[in-house]
């Protein structure tokens, strides 16, 4: 159902230096819009600030902080002893209000400077803390300012400069890799917000459960927490997942980060398995010498397969032309001299299979062969005579006592 906004407000968008014109300016030329909290459809944003849903701020950029109080009192910001928001978007039915607090753009994309989002999170979260407000709440969808579905009230032009907001409140400190889901890109899907969701929760548990429980345990915890989190119907979409869903995405997420997750994707923390309790310097030096052995192991590897590929193409080995192909520095490659000598000298001691099967057949490959008798005694065994062959004379001639033998008595040869 579509319900077009009062005229009186329509106008107040179109009108410069108000903080509904802002709003207009500041939202995506295409925004997701709709009568439910799911905003499942994309209009112009003329079109869009006719519903009372719509995303107000840009997809990777952050120019409103807004929000989201589960209480009736619209007025907590001036007990807290907080700046006034901009505007103050209240429910008419139970009063619950949405508070917008224009900032400067702050850009989130991938290529963004970590900082001032850190900065920005900080503060939105401290004066979440302040304002009693929904501290999962993370738009991009809010309630339409001037719809005649809400009670809107607009204060003031002004925009608050993020350093301005954190002179009101106490800021948290948190380690600079700490992330979260980015749960604006997927708002759209119940699939996708709990997937985002379990997998960040894996992430942050799984360690613990490799040294202290096992997969199964690990994956109890999971399963538990989706089936807590498939709370979909009060986050304003038609019905929850199944419970063959959800046993779907938790088996997929448990197996994968089971197996698979490290860390950072730019590093593998925790790898070593270091103790705790060495000193930070001491844990810094094993994981600089573990990488350093890794990335030699690999260049190591790429030049001894280049080596090969030229000598199997019948090419001279130059650093150029392994350099070339390994695809490292020439310099690199000369340090490395040592595995091209190695690769080299193992090539001219390799028997190719063609030698050895053309190698000359008059080779006598038997070690115990019986020699045939001689030809005179063949003949003497033929005409009847004595068939002792020499050897076995030798042998009873030596039986003899050789102390009866003279000694100037010759052996018999």
């Amino acid at each position: 159902m579509k319900v077009a906004v009062s005229t009186a407000d329509s106008g107040r968008y179109f009108q410069q230096g108000t903080a509904l014109h802002r709003i207009l300016s500041e939202a995506p030329y295409l925004p997701r819009c709709s009568d439910n909290k799911t905003a499942a459809r994309i209009r112009p944003r003329e079109y869009a600030i006719r519903y009372p849903y719509m995303q107000v701020n840009r997809p990777g950029m952050v120019s409103w902080l807004v929000f989201d109080l589960d209480h009736s009192n619209p007025l907590i910001w001036e007990d807290e002893g907080l700046p006034a928001p901009n505007i103050i978007v209240s429910n008419r039915k139970n009063g619950h209000p949405h508070l917008y607090y224009a900032i400067p753009p702050v850009c989130t994309t991938e290529n963004a400077r970590s900082k001032p989002i850190a900065f920005m999170k900080a503060v939105y979260e401290a004066m979440a803390a302040r304002l009693c407000a929904d501290p999962s709440y993370s738009g991009p969808v809010a309630k339409t300012p001037g719809h005649p579905w809400w009670n809107t009230w607009e204060i003031h032009h002004s925009i608050y400069d993020l350093g301005e907001l954190a002179d009101y409140v106490d800021l948290a400190v948190k380690p600079l890799w700490s992330s979260g889901p980015n749960l604006d890109a997927v708002a759209h899907s119940r699939h996708c917000l709990l997937f985002e969701e379990l997998r960040f929760y894996a992430y942050s548990i799984v360690n613990r459960e490799r040294e202290q429980g096992n997969f199964d345990s690990f994956n109890r915890l999971l399963e538990a927490y989706a089936f807590n989190k498939n709370n979909f119907r009060l986050r304003g979409f038609d019905m929850n997942l199944t419970a063959a869903q959800v046993k779907a995405t938790v088996k997929s997420v448990a197996r994968w980060t089971w197996d698979r997750y490290t860390g950072s994707s730019r590093c593998h923390r925790g790898m070593m398995r270091l103790d705790s309790s060495l000193p930070l310097r001491e844990r810094q030096r094993l994981s600089a010498k573990r990488t350093h052995e890794v990335r030699q192991k690999s260049t190591e590897s790429r030049i001894r397969a280049a080596c090969r590929q030229l000598l199997q193409q019948g090419l001279k080995l130059t650093q150029t032309a392994i350099a070339k192909l390994a695809k490292l520095s020439r310099q690199t490659v000369a340090k490395y001299r040592h595995i091209c000598n190695e690769v080299s000298e193992s090539s001219t001691n390799v028997i190719s299979l063609d030698e050895v099967v053309m190698a000359p057949k008059a080779v006598k490959h038997g070690v115990h062969q019986i020699p045939a008798p001689r030809r005179g005694q063949q003949e003497s065994s033929l005409l009847g005579g004595d068939l002792k062959s020499d050897d076995a004379k030798t042998r009873d001639v030596h039986s003899e006592d050789l102390s009866t033998r003279p000694v100037d008595w010759p052996l018999k040869e």
